[in-house]
């Protein structure tokens, strides 16, 4: 084989291995790609699923919280109506600032 024919069957594999390179540069750089969008997307997924049992953790403490006050008010209800019962009224004004029922002689009605 003349010494021209090699230089150029050398050259010529070179030439093919420069361009196989090339394309598998190009792979992977795009296997590189796609495996970046997974991974983003699997973590928004993760992001957002954390967030939903977040929020679901929150309403269970608000709804909690908000059936205690519910039972607070209540009790705050029936405590309001027992100090307001006309009898407690009678003999905290009897008790504690010794106030009597009237006589009939002290009744005065005013007209309009």
């Amino acid at each position: 084989m003349p010494p021209s024919l090699v230089i150029a069957e050398t050259v010529r594999r070179q030439h093919v291995a420069g361009k196989s390179v090339v394309l598998r540069n190009r792979r992977v750089k795009l296997y590189c790609v796609i495996i970046a969008i997974a991974l983003s997307a699997l973590l928004i997924y993760v992001w957002t699923r954390i967030r939903v049992v977040q929020h679901g953790y929150d309403v269970s403490r608000l709804t909690r919280e908000a059936e205690d006050m519910v039972g607070q008010k209540s009790r705050l209800e029936s405590e309001i109506a027992a100090l307001k019962s006309p009898k407690r009224l009678e003999s905290v004004a009897r008790d504690s600032f010794g106030m009597r029922l009237p006589k009939g002689e002290e009744i005065v009605i005013i007209e309009p």
